[in-house]
């Protein structure tokens, strides 16, 4: 599994299958600089201006171990063997989320989190069927009732044709968040920004469409879907095929791509096959969770 930023790569699946890892970290959102900025005042022409004295530091507080999680998984027909890996091996996640990272100072515990998924499909395909496109579900906090969401998925349809990722990854990236000073949480809504870290973790095994469809972003493209991913802070982990588009949607700021891949396996085969070994599975969910860990720290805003 690729680490989150600042973190070294752990090791994934067998190393003589040759998998690759992609991950950026590029400067921070324009918005986020300009909440740092200073007002600068001048003096009238002619006149010198007083040199003002030297003003400490101001250090932001930072929240520690909090997380807001969702997996994003394509439900299509030929993702039932990796939704059924995910359902069997999720306790594994959580106990090294909620434990952190021994071998990592910096990879505390957990102490306060939340997750849940939502299963994507091609959302015209999704129409023909009669099936929805996007099954969202609240937010949880223990396993039992994780692994209760990844059951109620139904892997179906869809056939071989690109997804509509971008669509649920804005969907996901724009979803309703508690106010700033909320004392209360919604299990439907990220809590407020600098409240909890925001992790999306993608699992298909699909190219997706360039363009996305859902009304209030129709037309839109990979860049929108950047732009909304930066600015409400989510940090993306995504296992998807070695596919041209996951390259550049790896560029996103605090992203991350394991590729899975095998030589003379398609697609479809390679994720059946990354997800077919309960031990190594689990390992790679571990280091999943070690890396969620190290990420789980936000800046006040």
């Amino acid at each position: 599994m690729a680490d989150m930023p600042d973190s070294t790569p752990p090791s994934s699946t067998d190393a003589s299958d040759s998998t690759l890892r992609v991950s950026s970290d590029l400067p921070p959102v324009a918005g986020e600089a300009a909440l740092a900025s200073e007002t600068v005042s001048v003096a009238p022409i002619g006149q010198a201006e007083p040199a003002p004295p030297m003003a400490a530091p101001q250090m932001r507080s930072k929240t520690r171990g909090v997380a807001d999680v969702v997996f994003l998984i394509d439900v299509s027909g030929s993702m039932a063997p990796c939704i059924d890996a995910l359902r069997t091996n999720i306790e594994a996640f959580i106990q090294t989320l909620s434990a952190g990272d021994p071998a990592n100072a910096n990879a505390a515990a957990v102490r306060d989190w939340r997750a849940k998924v939502v299963g994507y499909r091609d959302i015209e395909v999704a129409a023909g069927e009669g099936v929805q496109w996007l099954e969202d579900q609240p937010f949880v906090r223990d396993a039992a009732a994780l692994k209760a969401q990844l059951a109620a998925l139904r892997a179906e349809g869809g056939g071989d044709e690109p997804e509509s990722l971008l669509d649920a990854l804005y969907t996901v990236a724009t979803m309703d968040a508690s106010p700033k000073g909320s004392q209360s949480e919604e299990p439907g809504k990220w809590r407020y920004r600098s409240d909890a870290a925001r992790v999306v973790v993608v699992f298909t095994d699909a190219s997706f469409k360039e363009t996305m469809s859902i009304p209030q972003a129709k037309g839109g493209a990979l860049q929108d879907v950047a732009n909304v991913v930066m600015a409400n802070r989510i940090i993306l982990s995504i296992f998807a095929p070695n596919f041209e588009g996951y390259d550049r949607l790896s560029q996103i700021d605090k992203s991350e791509w394991e590729v899975v891949e095998y030589e003379g396996l398609s697609a479809q085969e390679a994720l059946q096959k990354f997800t077919s070994d309960p031990a190594n599975f689990r390992t790679t969910l571990k280091q999943l969770a070690a890396s969620v860990s190290r990420s789980a720290e936000t800046v006040a805003l």
